[in-house]
């Protein structure tokens, strides 16, 4: 993470050409004197987002309970925190899971949203996501649109603000077999600071 700071000192010099054309009652009077120096320190905004997840690069949904976890970890020096978003961007089909094999065989994206998150559909095969606050069985499907999933109003600590995000899946009887895939895009963007 790079830092970029500036800092302007502006100072003021009073003097004559000569001390010959001063006074000497200027110099032996006493009186303290004094010349203000203003500062300024400009830190611009510092926002970096990473994803931890597994080793092939992936959540994988494979497992008996069909769910796996990717931590969001944010890292904003703004002093109106940040919104972390989450919106489907797979190239074939952005909101589904679709086969290797046949791109006409998709699992679609849950009817839950992030306002109301709903329990899968069981009479059909979906996916979605959900927060740790959330109800265990609830999950929200991603949309083609930036969804903002968490906002804070503080700057995070230097080791970042982490989020955890479970994916999981629904399967319906009659799902044909095969390998299915998607992305998600995670968005961080800093929240706007008054007079900037």
């Amino acid at each position: 993470m790079s830092k970029s700071t500036s800092v302007l000192v502006a100072l003021g010099v009073v003097g004559g050409l000569g001390v010959a054309a001063l006074p000497l009652s200027t110099y032996a009077d006493g009186t303290p004197k004094s010349n203000d120096v203003g500062i300024t320190l400009t830190l611009d905004d510092e926002l970096q987002i990473s994803a931890d997840k597994s080793t092939t690069d992936k959540v994988d949904l494979s497992g008996d309970s069909h769910t796996g976890d990717a931590t969001i970890t944010v890292t904003t020096n703004n002093t109106k925190g940040y919104n972390l978003g989450i919106k489907g961007s797979a190239a074939t089909n952005a909101t589904a899971l679709t086969s290797t094999t046949n791109a006409n065989d998709t699992i679609a994206a849950a009817a839950g949203t992030v306002a109301a998150p709903a329990a899968f559909d069981t009479a059909k095969s979906e996916w979605g996501y959900r927060l740790a606050t959330w109800e265990a069985d609830k999950f929200a499907g991603v949309t083609g649109n930036n969804d903002v999933i968490k906002t804070t109003s503080v700057p995070t600590t230097s080791t970042g603000d982490a989020t955890v995000v479970t994916f999981g899946v629904s399967i319906a009887d009659g799902q044909a077999a095969g390998t299915y895939e998607g992305q998600v895009t995670f968005t961080a963007t800093n929240n706007a600071v008054s007079g900037s």
